[in-house]
Parts: structure tokens; sequence; C-alpha cells
């Protein structure tokens, strides 16, 4: 399965962000939508991803200053990104070997270079669960039902 046919049956609404907004502001949306990053979006286009973990360190590091603390602050200097077309296996395995050198948990997905979604490795491990499950299933139906020879 391609990501992008994974984000259309994953259905929800694409979160967004700008690099100029309050820190407070962005934990209120991730809050309110139970979402654990948001992508950084400028003029229209993707410029970085803040995740929860951005926030973290903020708090930690910049504790009072928090609140007049904009995301631009925080926000990743670099991103991975993975194209719509790409497998979920792929990019299952961009989440954890990319050019970054580290894992990443959230992945911005481009179609055509504009942001149409993001997944988590949480997503990903479902899917590759669910694809799983259903070839055990097949494989499991034609062992049962395997003609058996004659003598």
């Amino acid at each position: 399965m391609d990501i992008k046919t994974f984000l259309n049956a994953k259905g929800g609404r694409l979160i967004t962000i700008t690099p100029d907004a309050n820190i407070v502001d962005a934990v209120a949306l991730m809050m309110q939508h139970r979402i654990g990053s948001l992508p950084v979006v400028e003029d229209g286009q993707l410029v970085s991803i803040i995740t929860e973990r951005d926030i973290l360190f903020a708090v930690n590091n910049h504790l009072e200053e928090l609140p007049n603390l904009k995301v631009r602050a925080i926000m990743a200097k670099d991103i991975v990104t993975c194209d719509a077309s790409c497998k979920v296996a792929d990019a299952m395995n961009l989440m954890f070997d990319n050019r970054l050198g580290r894992r990443i948990r959230h992945l911005p997905i481009l179609e055509e270079g504009k942001l149409v979604g993001v997944v988590s490795n949480g997503d990903l491990l479902n899917a590759l669960l669910d694809q799983v499950s259903f070839e055990n299933r097949i494989m499991k139906n034609y062992i049962k039902n395997w003609p058996e020879e004659t003598a």
C-alpha cells in the first residue's frame, strides 16, 4: 500500500501552524486535535515541523520566556519528508534510517512538493500490522484448502 492510499483511508484534516505562532498556541492546537506534531507552514510551503519533544525541550530550556516564545525558535532546522507515492514499509524504514542519522516519529508527506499529510510511526506500524494479518489469513486459507494428492 502506498502512503497516499493510507492517508485517504486515515482521513482527518491537516492541522498546521506558522513559524511566528506562539508556542502556547501550538500546545493548545496539539491538545485540541490530540496530535503529536504540527507541520510548520509559511507562505503555503512546508518549512519545518514541531513535535511534543521539541516543546518539552523548550519548557526545559526556556521556561521563563515560554509565554512569548515563537515556534520559529524551536522548530526543526532540517526535516525528512516522504513522497505520497512511497510504500508504507519504505516510509517506516525512512523513519528509522534517514539522512539526519536519527529516528523520527512524525513524517510529513508531500505530493508534487505540496504538504498533504503527516504520518506517525504508530500509524505506519498499525498499517503494516494490518497488512501482515491479512496476508496471514490468506496463507492459512490457502494451506487449509490445499488439494490432497491422489495415489
